[in-house]
């Protein structure tokens, strides 16, 4: 009988499939500006040592890793470089699954990235602006208004509560938002960068 830990419960339980027989896993994945570290090589072989026993165990498992792309940390360091961020997401992306090869781990059924899916985060945006779950702040970025979703910090037991303390030094965010409590979705370009928008999360 496989039991895990349920974040929202704070216990145990066991693990029953909202599909009997079926697994989905979705596991957030690389920021590929610079080769994988340590902690990278950790969620390669955790992951991959669950997804070897739930298929040991019979499940029908769709194991899904995305790539981050595109962020603040890829624009900076390409600009570093000298070369177009595509030259350096591939780059990294080579080395990534050459490390996964190397530890010998599985590699996921799908592994989308981010600017693949750059239309469908937009539509989504503009669905939660029109429906007045985001909003563009004072430096024309958009954030996810916290308040309209009541059971927002539930998992991370942060809820309620001022956030600016925990935002650490993240002073940028602070300053535009309508409070402390809100999540960026979507940032626009700065002058030394990209010269279109580009996602920040």
């Amino acid at each position: 009988m496989l039991k895990i830990y349920n974040t929202l419960s704070r216990s145990k339980e066991i693990f029953t499939p909202r599909i009997a027989g079926k697994v989905g896993l979705y596991v957030c994945g690389m920021t590929v500006y610079d080769y994988c570290h340590v902690g990278h090589a950790r969620v390669m072989v955790v992951f991959d040592t669950v997804v070897r026993y739930l298929r040991y165990s019979n499940y029908d498992v769709t194991y899904v890793r995305n790539i981050t792309d595109i962020d603040d940390k890829i624009i900076h360091r390409a600009n570093e470089n000298g070369e177009g961020f595509h030259a350096l997401t591939e780059r990294f992306i080579q080395a990534m699954h050459e490390d996964e090869r190397a530890l010998s781990v599985l590699s996921p059924d799908i592994e989308p990235r981010a600017t693949s899916s750059i239309s469908d985060i937009i539509s989504m945006i503009e669905k939660l602006i029109s429906n007045g779950f985001a909003y563009v702040g004072t430096n024309g970025d958009v954030f996810y208004a916290v308040e309209k979703f009541k059971n927002y910090g539930q998992l991370s037991a942060c809820g309620g509560g001022d956030w600016r303390g925990r935002l650490g030094g993240v002073g940028w965010i602070r300053d535009y938002r309508r409070d402390g409590q809100r999540l960026c979705l979507w940032g626009i370009v700065r002058s030394e960068e990209l010269s279109r928008r580009r996602g920040l999360c």
